[in-house]
């Protein structure tokens, strides 16, 4: 071979040589930026995460104030003497007169009066 043919398959493998190491050195570059791309997703993902659970933290501190009140509400609402105090002022009731009244006593009926006069 020639000096002249020498020099040219040389500096063909020299140029390849060079372009591996700059495809390879592409290649590691990108995987780097790739790595680095994921982790920084992976951090505002937990990030998101984070502010979603304390949102979801604090809806659920209000809720459970809520249904303590709601249930609070619900037993006076619902106490018997509430319900005498509206039956009295909202519908005119009222205890019924003793001539009313009548009771079981083992299964026989006997008025209030009687029941009374009996004691």
């Amino acid at each position: 071979m020639s000096r002249g043919a020498r020099s040219k398959s040389s500096r063909k493998g020299r140029a390849a040589c060079g372009a591996r190491q700059v495809g390879a050195a592409t290649l590691a570059c990108a995987l780097l930026a790739a790595a680095a791309l994921l982790q920084i997703w992976v951090r505002t993902r937990v990030t998101e995460q984070g502010y979603r659970l304390s949102r979801l933290s604090a809806e659920r501190q209000q809720l459970v104030r809520d249904h303590e009140r709601l249930q609070l509400a619900a037993a006076r609402l619902g106490s018997a003497q509430r319900i005498e105090e509206l039956a009295r002022a909202r519908l005119g009731m009222g205890p019924p007169p003793a001539d009313r009244v009548i009771v079981l006593v083992h299964g026989a009926l006997r008025s209030s009066a009687s029941t009374i006069a009996s004691k």
